[in-house]
């Protein structure tokens, strides 16, 4: 579920990368993202071959779900309002 934030007055939207390449000045997630969204194209546009699709669309499940995991991560990090490795508590061991 996404929580809705108030967004300071004057700020600015994060923009989505365009392509991989400008993907890879953000964050793994950007890179992540713009793979998926350039082999989605791919094979909606019927780029990919035919002895390839199985491959193709095996990678895409993967990166959907290494995406999912980031933002499942990022969600439970807002929940708890720490990220995650600030809330390890040496001590517990």
């Amino acid at each position: 579920m996404a929580h809705l934030s108030v967004v300071p007055p004057g700020a600015k939207a994060k923009q989505t990368p365009k392509n991989i390449s400008e993907a890879l000045a953000g964050s793994s997630r950007d890179v992540l993202t713009a793979m998926r969204k350039a082999l989605a194209k791919k094979l909606d546009d019927g780029e990919v071959s035919s002895n390839s699709i199985a491959s193709a669309y095996k990678e895409l499940r993967e990166l959907d779900r290494l995406i999912r995991l980031l933002e499942a991560a990022e969600e439970d990090d807002r929940d708890n309002g720490a990220p995650a490795d600030e809330a390890f508590d040496a001590s517990a061991i």
